[in-house]
């Protein structure tokens, strides 16, 4: 499962490079969507996509983000509509370093069913 970060401004790239402290050489990548050019952003998330089916057509993704309802969050959803995609990723809001070094120990590890269960869990539990 390839792991991706999606955020505004530069904190996907910095959490990525957080990440690596953790694990040695970690297989993820991160796009920034920066004002005022977000689309910027779009594009290298698409060829980000695109690349890892190319490489495996069976791919799926989990998709980190910094908020729900954020450029990148709504950038996200939309291109992952447009290509198709939205059976074959979990998109996780309210990214963090704890968070990030859980999904990224669990994405080789557990089904993309599993996250999706493990998500909805979450966002219950902070909606109530």
């Amino acid at each position: 499962m390839k792991m991706i970060f999606a955020a505004n401004e530069h904190l996907a790239t910095s959490l990525q490079e957080a990440l690596a402290g953790y694990f040695d050489c970690p297989d993820t990548a991160a796009v920034d969507f920066c004002h005022p050019d977000h689309t910027a952003g779009t594009r290298k998330l698409a060829k980000i996509l695109s690349d890892a089916l190319a490489e495996d057509p069976a791919e799926t993704f989990v998709i980190l983000v910094d908020a729900f309802g954020s450029t990148a969050y709504n950038e996200t959803r939309l291109l992952l509509a447009r290509t198709g995609l939205t059976g074959r990723a979990v998109v996780v809001p309210g990214m963090n370093l704890p968070l990030a070094i859980k999904y990224y120990g669990l994405k080789d590890a557990v089904s993309l069913g599993y996250l999706h269960e493990l998500q909805d869990e979450r966002m219950e539990r902070d909606a109530g």
